[in-house]
């Protein structure tokens, strides 16, 4: 985009009015989760589909993404979700957004890399540099007397729906009681003279208004692919056998301890200390497995230098899914003495996604594996999602009761 752009008028006066819309939603809406976050975020969306709705660039398969951001926004409508969800998901939806809006205006990029660092490329880039291209494309009036015609029926229509509000609340004293709930009228009288308010609406509006322009700069960059990093493979090799000989020495130690103790070990061991002892130290481990594998298969051409590396990452992989089990077996012993809670099923969720992946790097490893990083992407997000909607008591209580 050249200096000389200039802002649509009407983009801009939509830009106003959602920031007014949001800075008024949460400060009537009493639920913190509801104002201030999932507001927002519904807010930028209808925003953004309507301003590049004409856009002769787009590119539709993009809106696909819409299906597990609008499920992510309607979690905590339609189920009680659990805290720790709601805190990831102020994390997640900026990620999902900005990889919907990058895809939807660029069709050089695909979904590849390390898509959540797409987000700094909307955001807070330019973020007050933006401003300068508040210069309006003369060419394109707005229909003055359709706005005046529109804030006619507004005056109008919001006389008479305080009249209306005014009889039903003073003739029911529930319906009364449900809007002062909805509505804080102390807080509406505030709106126009709390300086805060401004300020929040200021910010509001350069938010919304930024990430456009950014999109707008955005559309025609080329998609730069990451350079492959030179790895010498004896060094790869030495550090894959050093961990596979250790996963072998434990692998080793967990059959000697479910069995008959071959290795006659003063140990002592209950189920109970079996279960408790060192899940989340294996679940990180397979992380780091995880994060190895990745490295080398994507970020190096070791596999294409080495066969002894290619077989060495196979085994890898194969002691991970190992682990993956060892986890399952304990935790599900803890289940069966003690219950399921909220944690106890996400990591359930986590350790299944991890072994679809697991065994997606062994194919990609064998065979090759075509747009491996579009399916692990939508892997994450299809497990994300299960997580907000079954991770929660609501669901657990429909569980069958563990019986001491």
């Amino acid at each position: 985009m050249k200096d000389d752009f200039k802002l649509n008028k009407v983009h801009f006066i939509i830009f106003l009015v959602a920031a007014l819309i949001i800075v008024i939603g949460y400060n009537v809406i009493h639920e913190f989760y509801y104002g201030v976050f999932v507001l927002p975020f519904v807010i930028a969306i209808i925003v953004y589909l309507y301003v590049f709705k004409d856009e002769k660039y787009l590119n539709k398969k993009a809106y696909y993404l819409l299906i597990p951001i609008v499920l992510i926004l309607l979690s905590s409508v339609i189920t009680p979700i659990d805290d720790s969800n709601l805190v990831i998901n102020v994390f997640v939806l900026p990620i999902l957004i900005s990889v919907f809006l990058i895809l939807l205006t660029n069709k050089n990029y695909s979904i590849k890399g390390f898509i959540p660092l797409w987000i700094f490329k909307l955001f807070p880039k330019r973020l007050f540099s933006n401003l300068k291209y508040i210069k309006f494309d003369g060419n394109k009036k707005i229909n003055t007397k359709k706005i005046s015609k529109v804030f006619a029926g507004i005056l109008i229509g919001g006389g008479i729906g305080i009249i209306l509000l005014v009889l039903l609340t003073s003739g029911d004293i529930y319906f009364s009681s449900f809007i002062d709930k909805l509505f804080n009228l102390e807080i509406l009288s505030k709106l126009i003279i709390d300086p805060f308010n401004i300020i929040e609406y200021f910010i509001w509006f350069l938010l919304i208004y930024s990430v456009y322009v950014n999109v707008i700069k955005f559309k025609n960059d080329k998609m730069v692919e990451s350079k492959k990093e030179m790895v010498d493979k004896t060094i790869v090799s030495t550090i894959l056998c050093i961990v596979n000989f250790i996963f072998l020495l434990f692998l080793v130690s967990e059959i000697s301890k479910l069995t008959s103790n071959f290795l006659h070990l003063p140990v002592k061991y209950t189920y109970a200390k079996y279960a408790r002892e060192g899940f989340f130290q294996l679940l990180f481990v397979t992380i780091i497995n995880f994060i190895m594998m990745v490295y080398f298969i994507y970020k190096t051409d070791i596999l294409k230098e080495s066969k002894i590396v290619k077989w060495l990452l196979i085994v890898l992989s194969g002691f991970s899914i190992i682990l993956i089990f060892n986890s399952y077996y304990r935790m599900f012993l803890y289940i069966s003495h003690y219950g399921f809670t909220v944690l106890r099923l996400q990591v359930i969720l986590f350790l299944l996604m991890e072994l679809i992946l697991f065994i997606m790097l062994i194919v990609k490893i064998i065979k090759g594996l075509n747009k491996d990083a579009f399916k692990m992407f939508i892997i994450a997000v299809t497990f994300y999602i299960l997580n907000l909607y079954l991770c929660n008591n609501w669901f657990i209580n429909l569980l069958p009761k563990i019986k001491r």
